[in-house]
């Protein structure tokens, strides 16, 4: 498990084939299967997006051209968005859907498939309520973040140590 972990990477090229149904599930599954504060799994909701005149629009909304011309979705062709009911206490829902989309993004390293977790294209979003609509969420559900995900142009590569480093205090 702790390579799999350690190799997962942001993937931000992606091949025109996309994932197979199978894969797409054992992602999904592993998404429910994240932690959920009190387990509030009601308020979540999981969107897939592979229809590619819809995922153009989401990719085409704002322009980043100029700063990162694979933005926002950098070519993948399954974008699955993690909705929300907000939350009584506020940002819950943040620390909830951060766990799903990590727990997704393993489950795809797991079985060699190239994963983006996506923060602008939901930004842009909020700007576009008509593509919002197109989502179809239920009721009182709000687009939070969302993970790309596919196979990857270039070879991932597996790790069994850490790329990068945070800072440790330890207090005894």
């Amino acid at each position: 498990m702790l390579e799999t972990i350690f190799s997962r990477v942001s993937t931000r090229d992606f091949t025109d084939e996309e994932i197979s149904p199978e894969e797409l599930n054992q992602i999904l599954l592993a998404g429910m299967a994240a932690p959920v504060g009190r387990a509030r799994y009601d308020t979540l909701n999981l969107t897939v997006v592979t229809n590619p005149e819809l995922l153009n629009e989401i990719s085409t909304a704002e322009d980043y051209s100029s700063a990162r011309p694979r933005a926002p979705l950098y070519g993948a062709k399954t974008l699955i968005i993690v909705s929300s009911k907000l939350a009584e206490k506020p940002d819950i829902e943040y620390s909830n859907v951060g766990a799903i989309i990590q727990t997704m993004a393993l489950a795809a390293r797991e079985q060699n498939i190239g994963s983006i977790y996506l923060w602008t294209c939901i930004a842009s979003l909020k700007k576009h309520p008509e593509i919002v609509k197109k989502l179809e969420l239920p009721e009182g559900f709000t687009p939070i973040s969302a993970l790309g995900v596919g196979y990857s142009k270039t070879t991932l590569e597996k790790h069994s140590r850490p790329r990068h480093i945070i800072s440790v205090n330890r207090i005894k």
